[in-house]
Parts: C-alpha cells; structure tokens; sequence
C-alpha cells in the first residue's frame, strides 16, 4: 500500500490539545488530549495497545484464513479477541466485511485506554475519529466537491465518546463502490460507525440514490447521524448539525 501524507492533520489541530502520532502497520493515529494530561510516556502506553491489538487481528486471520480479504459479513466467534468480535458484530449489522470496521475499532480500544489519563480525547485514524469533548468542536468534511467547500459538523459536548466515520468513492485509499463525495455516520459504536460508513458509500452510486441511503442507515440500531454528498445533492438524518 502507498502512504498517502496526512496533510489534512497540519489544519485539524485544536488550540486547546497537545497532539501525537501512533504509527503500526496500516494503523496511523493522530491523537489529541487536553495539555495537562499529556506526558511522554504516553505515546509508548498507546503504542504498546496499538501493537496487541494488529497482532490480535494478525493471528486471527492466521487460524481463520479470509478474515483480513472478506467483503462480506462472517459468522461471529464468542472465542476470538474482543477487537475481532466488534469488527464481526459492526460488519454483519452493516452486511460487509469485518475489516470495513477495522479502523473504528482499534479506535475504539485506544480511545477506551486514554480515558484513564484524559477528559478530553480525540483520536484520528485515517480520516475517521473518534471524540470524547467537554466543549463545542467543528469537524471539517474533507468532500474533493466545490460545491461543499468549507462543510463542517458540530459536535456538541457530552458524557459519549462519539464515532465520526466517513467513506469517500472518490477520495482516500479504502476500498468503495459507491461514487459518493462524502458518507458520513455518528454512533456511539465507534467500529459500527466505520462498517455502515463504508457500506452506505457502496450504496451511493448517483444522486437519487440518497433519499433510499438514508432510509436504510437510519434503521440501524445505534445510529446517530447520516451525512450523504455526491454532485449536488446533500441528504442528512439525526443529529447533523452542519457549520
């Protein structure tokens, strides 16, 4: 796989956070915390929880081969790791594969660690986040369409961590085949928020297809908020409050 550079990550910081990197294997975060909780040793405690959950992944796909190459949905396994049952939950209730909730997921474990050290976390991982916030934040929709230039979400503060995941058919690296600008879901499921992102933009193939999209996302349990851009149309659902 090519490495595509963040550059995003250079306009997404918040005044109010100390921002660092976790690199491991396909895995790259962008986490922030609030100034007072960051400490030098936390990046190693994150790295080491990074490095356990690819390898729980790793061995699983080795005595369960296809788990990594599956575009559909696999039986759940009450014996594998937790990171692997979440993504082979997120997948069945989205109908696709378990690695469309990949990203989601070891989100969901590092975000879960740092909040033994901070109120105030955000996690990047790929261009999906995860948020846990004590005040307002905006979150820019990167889209590649002219027409939705500067769009952004507010995320308003709450005692839940937040999943923000959003697919592109036409932007990024993961795998669509949808033709969407933008997909945008919010669950507090973090691995499920990815999955149905994912499974949405492969739904999304021409404008009318957008009210249909937004019917099926929305009766998915734990679903927040459904954001769809392709040319120019924009359709949205639940608590999407655009800034």
């Amino acid at each position: 796989m090519i490495y595509e550079p963040r550059t995003y990550r250079k306009i997404m910081k918040a005044e109010d956070l100390d921002y660092f990197q976790v690199l491991e294997f396909e895995s790259d975060l962008f986490i922030g915390i609030e100034h007072q909780a960051m400490s030098p040793k936390l990046p190693k405690i994150v790295t080491a929880e990074l490095k356990k959950l690819r390898q729980a992944i790793v061995d699983y796909n080795q005595t369960h081969p296809g788990f990594i190459e599956s575009l559909i949905p696999l039986e759940f396994d009450p014996h594998a790791a937790p990171i692997i049952c979440d993504m082979l939950k997120a997948g069945k209730m989205a109908g696709v594969g378990p690695m469309a909730a990949v990203a989601g997921a070891v989100s969901k474990y590092v975000g879960s660690l740092l909040e033994a050290f901070a109120a105030e976390i955000i996690v990047e991982n790929g261009g999906d986040l995860l948020i846990k916030t004590l005040k307002e934040r905006r979150i820019a929709i990167r889209t590649g369409n002219p027409r939705f230039a500067d769009l952004g979400l507010k995320i308003r503060p709450g005692a839940k961590t937040l999943g923000v995941c959003t697919s592109s058919g036409m932007m990024g690296h993961s795998l669509s085949f949808g033709k969407a600008d933008a997909v945008t879901i919010i669950s507090p499921n973090i691995p499920l928020a990815d999955a149905v992102a994912t499974a949405l933009g492969n739904r999304i193939k021409k404008p009318g297809d957008v009210e249909s999209g937004l019917e099926w996302a929305r009766n998915i349990p734990e679903i927040l908020g459904i954001l769809i851009i392709i040319e120019d149309q924009l359709g949205a659902w639940g608590e999407i409050e655009l800034c």
